[in-house]
């Protein structure tokens, strides 16, 4: 379990510095302003896609939650989305009219980080199956 834990971190840690790195690189050379930053963006998908990771490693040894695992990752995705409109309600909600390249910038984040998780909550999931 603690080896495990530990591969989520690495890998959500190293996802958050190289994506945001190599985002902000390219933003700032192609003096591009997005109104928002990139890092906090990345930020909260590393932290939230790592946090649901644990938490689904840890559930998925209770006997009586692990069947329900699915249905509580697609209830988690949706906590998710609400709270990333609440915390970057500014960028999103309050400017006039998103330019494509600040919602291609917006997105790029949430794929990155939700192709991870779902591959890591399958494992989860799967191995669990498998032990039956």
């Amino acid at each position: 379990m603690g080896k495990e834990i530990l591969v989520y971190m690495l890998v959500f840690g190293m996802v958050f510095f190289l994506g945001d790195f190599i985002h902000n690189y390219y933003i700032q050379n192609q003096e591009i302003s997005l109104g928002f930053s990139l890092r906090n963006m990345y930020a909260f998908h590393a932290f939230f896609s790592l946090q649901l990771c644990i938490i689904f490693a840890l559930l998925s040894n209770n006997k009586k939650i692990n069947p329900q695992l699915g249905f509580i990752y697609l209830a988690s995705f949706v906590l998710k989305i609400i709270a990333f409109c609440a915390i970057f309600y500014n960028p999103l909600f309050t400017v006039e009219k998103l330019s494509s390249i600040q919602r291609i910038s917006l997105l790029i984040p949430m794929f990155i980080f939700l192709i991870i998780e779902v591959y890591f909550i399958i494992k989860i999931i799967n191995r669990n199956h498998s032990l039956k």
